[in-house]
């Protein structure tokens, strides 16, 4: 039995995880905290059954908000760190070291305030900057980014954590983390190539790391049960090992689904003239707009990070890119 705790457990990874942990542990029991309820923030897996059975509970907490965090803390056996502001663009710059930094920060002081001895969390691969070439663990962080300096901040701040307190530490760096509940730019381009009945390619293609759900969960529980010794943290890239570019999802749509019509394919170059003709309007577009100069840039950035570090320590990978679009589509975008 263990009690979880879980900061940013409303958010897409928080409310799989918290799934993943309750029905494989029926002793267990998860606290999740966050600015929003499950509710509030969408549904993203059926964790609504155990919150009514009481083993799942929502408390209200702003991890920005030191004295929120200690009066909300529980007896955390294990802290899962997922609290982020992460999206790019979307936020000030200085908004994104606010609640990242600073919540990390607090995350160590309710560790110590709880004697929790256990801590795990998502980095991102934001952390390497960009890169033309194949980067690992051992590559040195490069953040170009707000977002990759603030999370880089962060990893520095929860390692100091378990050093001084001689606590156990866990630290991954997701790739693109995409399946049920994502709502982010695999999911576009999903529908969108579901919509169409055709693949949408990019010419020539651009490597783009990332893990489907369900693996990322399972590094988590892997994670958890490999922790490195006391006063120490691990670091691995939370990507696939199958080296994911960007055709790679509508190639493998292309045979679940058999579409009959040729791909529809985009010149790479084409992209990079729309990203920069709409920069001047990126403020009119909006954030969220799937036209953002930022967002079309991201298509054609090259984005090549591998997972030495779980390959090395023998971590068993399960879910291929087939496998994982396929239970993925089973279970509704």
């Amino acid at each position: 039995m263990a009690e979880w705790g879980i900061y940013g457990g409303s958010g897409f990874i928080g409310q799989h995880l918290a799934f993943s942990i309750l029905s494989r542990c029926s002793g267990d029991r998860v606290y999740c905290l966050d600015i929003q309820s499950p509710k509030e923030a969408g549904w993203k897996s059926p964790i609504a059954p155990f919150i009514g059975a009481g083993r799942l509970s929502y408390v209200k907490t702003d991890v920005r908000n030191r004295t929120q965090m200690l009066e909300s803390a529980r007896s955390f056996d294990v802290i899962v760190n997922l609290a982020a502001i992460h999206r790019e663009p979307g936020h000030k710059p200085e908004e994104y070291f606010e609640t990242n930094v600073e919540g990390a920060r607090n995350v160590c002081r309710v560790a110590d305030s709880v004697g929790c001895g256990q801590m795990i969390f998502t980095s991102s691969i934001s952390v390497y900057g960009i890169h033309d070439r194949a980067v690992d663990e051992h590559t040195p962080p490069e953040p170009k980014t707000p977002y990759g300096q603030s999370k880089l901040q962060a990893e520095q701040i929860q390692a100091e954590w378990a050093e001084e307190s001689g606590g156990r530490l866990s630290i991954i760096r997701p790739g693109v983390v995409f399946g049920p509940g994502e709502n982010g730019n695999v999911t576009r381009l999903v529908r969108e190539t579901l919509r169409l009945k055709r693949q949408i390619r990019i010419s020539p293609d651009q490597p783009k790391a990332g893990i489907y759900i369900e693996e990322l969960l399972e590094v988590i529980h892997w994670l958890r049960e490999q922790c490195p010794p006391a006063g120490h943290h691990d670091l691995v890239n939370g990507v696939s090992d199958e080296n994911l570019t960007f055709n790679a999802h509508g190639e493998v749509l292309q045979e679940l689904m058999n579409f009959g019509r040729r791909p529809f394919v985009v010149p790479e170059t084409l992209l990079r003239l729309a990203s920069t003709m709409s920069a001047p309007l990126g403020w009119m577009l909006g954030s969220g707009s799937k036209f953002h100069p930022e967002r079309l840039a991201k298509l054609t950035r090259p984005n090549d990070i591998r997972p030495a570090g779980l390959v090395s320590r023998g971590y068993p990978f399960t879910w291929s890119l087939e496998k994982a679009m396929n239970d993925w589509l089973e279970k509704g975008l």
